[in-house]
């Protein structure tokens, strides 16, 4: 059979992550109606979000580690079935029991498609293509906020919370048949084979030696920044702004900050002359800017603080796609895109859950100036690992630490 081209594949690919997201972020979505529909409280929903993200980070080391390892549409299949099927049983449940670990079992499978995906595409792209794969699936995630708020949650609006997960696991299933083809047709297998398979103590070995740890941990701190500052948005629009109807706002402005950071980061890339150590530096410098603006700003509750407050949502994410997604794939040729993907995301997913439970305490104790002063603080940390040790990585762009790197 004729070979799949890299932009039909690429187009699958960015299909089937929407999909996934739907299927993940529905959620938020109907929250309200599925407390009213099970009887369940909304705290508990919130306890299943968490248990949620606490299974998509271990599963990203997992399954990061497996997607250098398995043939990838037979592995997309698999996770768009479980997916699939976990949110049409919730779809069909009558009581609120089983929510909190069917929720938690589908961010485990939800792990499984981002560093697969990318592992997949870098099999069918070259050094030059990196900036058009890692653009196009970034916007998978803006695109999912947008159709689940906007469009699904209006169309949904006059009934229960079960279509919500019905329609998100049905196209998941949909799906199923188009990778089966893509296997039968793509040589897909036969492009995976050739590439480097490290078993997994050489694996760690190579992670330390080239010293990628700094990069997981500025992931962290990325993560703590973005995810910690999206997380509580509502809260500080609606309470402590008192922005009443106006906070609306919210349904449009993070999946447009987010949109922006992807602009931001191909932006920064090409005035860096595509040196993503020096375009990790200025993202971090210009939250650097942001934040101090926002201490400077903090005693004023105006439309500034919540242009600041997406800005440095925006500069976050395109910090963030240079370490979840272009600096990565630049590691093909070594055979750890996937796992790479897995581990930088993690410590992403991590450095969130730690600083969503931070700043709800300052912010309750100290007020909303407190949350300007961490994110400084996190941000000039952030700097100082992009000048030091993330950005000697960086720099190198997957070449082992022995090799001179091309700039």
């Amino acid at each position: 059979m004729k070979k799949l081209s890299f932009r039909p594949l690429l187009a699958l690919c960015w299909v089937t992550y929407v999909f996934s997201y739907l299927g993940r972020v529905n959620l938020s979505t109907a929250m309200t109606k599925m407390s009213e529909g099970l009887g369940v409280s909304v705290e508990l929903l919130g306890m299943a979000g968490s248990v949620y993200f606490a299974c998509y980070a271990v599963g990203q080391l997992i399954n990061g580690f497996l997607g250098d390892r398995v043939d990838p549409p037979p592995f997309l299949m698999l996770a768009l079935g479980l997916t699939g099927s976990i949110n049409v049983l919730l779809a069909l449940q009558s009581s609120g029991a089983l929510v909190l670990p069917l929720w938690g079992v589908n961010g485990f499978f939800q792990s499984m498609f981002w560093s697969t995906l990318l592992r997949l595409l870098s099999l069918y792209s070259d050094d030059s293509q990196r900036k058009l794969v890692s653009s196009v699936m970034f916007t998978c995630a803006v695109t999912g906020y947008f159709v689940s708020w906007v469009i699904l949650n209006a169309l949904f609006q006059p009934f229960s919370f079960r279509p919500y997960f019905l329609v998100p696991g049905i196209l998941a299933l949909v799906l199923i048949p188009l990778w089966w083809l893509v296997g039968r047709r793509g040589g897909i297998h036969a492009a995976a084979e050739r590439t480097v398979t490290l078993p997994l103590p050489r694996l760690i070995r190579e992670i330390f030696r080239d010293r990628l740890y700094f990069v997981g941990l500025l992931g962290c701190i990325i993560g703590a920044v973005q995810e910690g500052a999206v997380f509580w948005m509502p809260l500080i629009f609606t309470e402590v702004f008192d922005l009443g109807e106006n906070a609306l706002i919210l349904l449009v402005s993070v999946p447009a900050a987010k949109l922006t950071g992807v602009f931001l980061a191909r932006g920064v890339l090409s005035l860096a002359r595509d040196n993503v150590r020096t375009a990790m530096i200025l993202t971090q410098s210009f939250a650097c800017v942001l934040t101090v603006l926002l201490l400077l700003t903090s005693s004023q509750t105006s439309l500034l603080t919540v242009l600041l407050i997406a800005g440095l949502i925006a500069a976050a994410n395109a910090s963030n796609w240079y370490n979840v997604s272009y600096f990565p794939l630049a590691f093909s040729a070594r055979g750890m895109v996937s796992t790479l993907v897995g581990c930088f995301d993690f410590s992403a997913y991590v450095g969130a859950a730690i600083m969503s439970g931070v700043l709800g305490g300052l912010l309750t104790q100290y007020g909303w100036v407190a949350l300007p002063v961490l994110w400084l603080g996190l941000c000039l940390l952030g700097l100082t690992l992009a000048l030091t040790g993330a950005g000697s990585c960086l720099r190198r762009e997957g070449r082992p630490i022995g090799e001179p790197a091309a700039r």
